[in-house]
């Protein structure tokens, strides 16, 4: 029960962040066209900003694109295989997908803490240039990196998620089959 409960109050905040990300995202684009098109006056810092909205909506929306089986996934060996053997290489599958993730966390962190300490230039032109505000105030790029590690993390989660529930199908007798139906509002159960 409370499993479930956690799982959609997670669902609803994604996808309305989700949403609030695309519509800010839509929002630049849109103005950035009516500026360059009907002004002839484009926005220096619109692309930029949109590309950085771009990666963070990939990476967070990652995890509802696995659910949905809509990621890239080999299953020619485990669907050809019996019940129990697919559920073992299933378990397996995912066990290394998710520290596969795990370790993008670790070095996306890395990463993002090494270079994350200047400006982002757009939000720099924006904010600071244009706006007035202290330099300490203006975002950092560590911002922009730091949506891998989010978005492997998110996802390591769901693997290792369904890594267990494809124990507990194991140990009742289901199938790897048993996972994968969709429910009405498109979560695997």
């Amino acid at each position: 029960m409370a499993f479930a409960r956690t799982r959609r109050v997670y669902h609803g905040a994604m996808r309305a962040f989700l949403v609030a990300l695309i519509a800010v995202l839509l929002a630049v684009m849109g103005l950035q066209i009516v500026m360059r098109y009907s002004f002839n006056a484009s926005l220096i810092w619109a692309e930029e900003v949109c590309r950085y909205l771009l990666i963070w909506v990939s990476l967070l929306a990652g995890v509802f694109a696995y659910e949905r089986g809509e990621l890239a996934a080999m299953t020619l060996l485990r669907d050809s295989l019996p019940r129990r053997p697919a559920l073992l290489l299933a378990i397996l599958a995912n066990l290394v997908s998710a520290a596969l993730c795990l370790l993008l966390v670790r070095y996306g962190l890395r990463f993002a803490e090494m270079v994350g300490s200047q400006p982002i230039p757009a939000f720099r032109f924006l904010f600071e240039d244009t706006l007035g505000w202290s330099a300490d105030m203006v975002p950092r790029v560590f911002w922009v990196y730091a949506a891998l590690p989010l978005g492997m993390a998110l996802l390591a989660v769901r693997l290792l998620v369904d890594a267990w529930h494809y124990v507990v199908l194991l140990r009742s007798g289901g199938s790897v089959d048993d996972l994968r139906p969709l429910a009405p509002e498109g979560l695997s159960e």
